[in-house]
């Protein structure tokens, strides 16, 4: 008997004893996600509860959708879409009095804020009942690439004190926290490390991540051996290069699966292992495909951007969120269960840029810390040379910048030399995404 096989059952055993709220979600997300046949009537009474919940109880919704409470028949179509900058300037509408979200009795909810990744942080609230659907997610797509729940996970980020486990969380989720704020070889070293240590089965970090560590293998630092209990590596946040893919499998043996998945939800797809289509998390959302330049659908085939329904958020709805990112859907085969599937997402890959001593830190650094720090609408943050960086800061009024600069120099060492540039906008890309980090340093 293994201490994973114990943890595991005595989770589901407490979870049943409690009334299965971890565990009916997990049997959702089964029935829903393997066959568009059985899953189609479930998940549109989710949304049909979703679009009554949140036209009674939401301001914003009530306000801002073509269906008054006495409508019957909502459908997504009555409701605009919406992004991050829209929920930001209307977050006080568009969150639920806590007295009317179901099964919350009362108690706070949890506020997850975004990392900033697009360079516009966004607060979240979620309530209790979605916080235990984002668990059995988790669980649920974990099992798809061969990972049970409890077996011993590694989970590469940026460990702030914002975002932090303590030992026992870290001992009761069978969770390894590997702080990946330096690209070096000394973090290289210490993840191989504890890897072989604690016979770590599955690894999440960030995709660009995965570039440091077949950069460190090829140079011959690191042993492959020392991942051999690795039964895949999930990749996450940024667009994987498929190259570190290959290399990956050809040096280690270990599979690479992207998910695609969002602070503000949870997971929204995933990759099963040697299939580059993204299965989506029918579930959990429903997934719209509009054209780049306006409100309606796009067709199959084009590149369109992807909208989601979040049918389980009743503390702060989504509803038709625009989620900033572009893909290209096909129509539902075997595989995907007859739901509909990506067949191309086209992701963020941030700038690698370097601190004062010239080793690589990971871009998420800063999208960690200016998320947690209020009056930031948009930022940007650029290497302009060795020790040079600016960032460019859209605030509201009367913000010091003091605390956003002493941070980022935490990160970049005291010699950084940071200024900060105030502007009312952060221009997109032709693509129509914002580039938080660029390094046009040379080195």
């Amino acid at each position: 008997m293994s201490l994973s096989w114990l943890k595991r059952n005595l989770f589901w055993a407490n979870d049943s004893l409690h009334g299965r709220k971890i565990g009916q979600f997990y049997d959702d997300l089964r029935r829903v996600n393997s066959s568009y046949e059985t899953g189609f009537a479930i998940q549109q009474e989710h949304l049909r509860a979703l679009l009554n919940h949140a036209t009674a109880n939401s301001q914003f919704y009530r306000e801002t959708s073509n269906c008054g409470e006495e409508k019957k028949n909502r459908q997504l179509s009555d409701f605009i879409v919406v992004n991050k900058t829209v929920l930001s300037q209307n977050h006080d509408k568009v969150r639920v009095p806590i007295d009317k979200i179901p099964g919350q009795e009362g108690t706070s909810v949890h506020v997850q804020r975004t990392s900033g990744s697009t360079g516009t942080p966004f607060a979240v609230l979620q309530d209790t009942r979605k916080r235990n659907r984002r668990i059995a997610e988790l669980k649920f797509y974990n099992a798809e690439v061969g990972v049970l729940s409890h077996e011993m996970i590694g989970q590469c980020r940026i460990w702030t004190k914002w975002q932090s486990k303590s030992k026992w969380q870290s001992f009761r989720e069978n969770i390894v926290p590997i702080n990946v704020a330096k690209m070096d070889d000394d973090t290289c070293a210490f993840l191989f490390d504890s890897v072989r240590r604690r016979r770590i089965v599955l690894l999440r970090a960030y995709a660009s991540w995965y570039d440091a560590v077949v950069k460190y293998l090829e140079e011959g630092k690191g042993n492959p051996n020392d991942l051999k209990s690795l039964k895949v590596c999930l990749s996450s946040s940024e667009a994987l290069n498929e190259e570190t893919r290959e290399k990956m499998l050809k040096l280690t043996g270990v599979p690479i699966v992207e998910a695609y998945a969002d602070e503000e939800g949870g997971v929204l797809a995933q990759q099963r292992i040697g299939d580059s289509n993204y299965y989506l998390n029918h579930s959990g959302y429903v997934f719209e495909f509009l054209k780049l330049d306006e409100d309606q659908p796009a067709n199959e085939g084009e590149l369109a951007r992807v909208v989601i329904t979040d049918l389980f958020n009743y503390a702060f709805p989504l509803i038709r969120y625009d989620t900033g990112d572009t893909a290209i859907y096909s129509k539902g085969n075997d595989k995907s269960g007859g739901w509909v599937y990506i067949g191309s997402l086209y992701g963020r890959r941030l700038d690698l840029v370097h601190d004062t001593k010239g080793v690589a830190v990971h871009p998420m650094n800063f999208a960690r810390i200016l998320k947690n720090l209020p009056g930031i609408i948009q930022w940007q943050f650029i290497q302009k040379g060795e020790k040079d960086y600016l960032i460019k800061l859209n605030m509201e009024k009367g913000y010091d910048a003091g605390e956003t600069v002493d941070r980022i120099k935490s990160v970049l060492g005291a010699d950084a030399n940071v200024l900060v540039e105030y502007v009312n906008d952060i221009p997109v890309l032709a693509s129509g995404k914002r580039k938080p980090v660029v390094c046009e340093w040379k080195k």
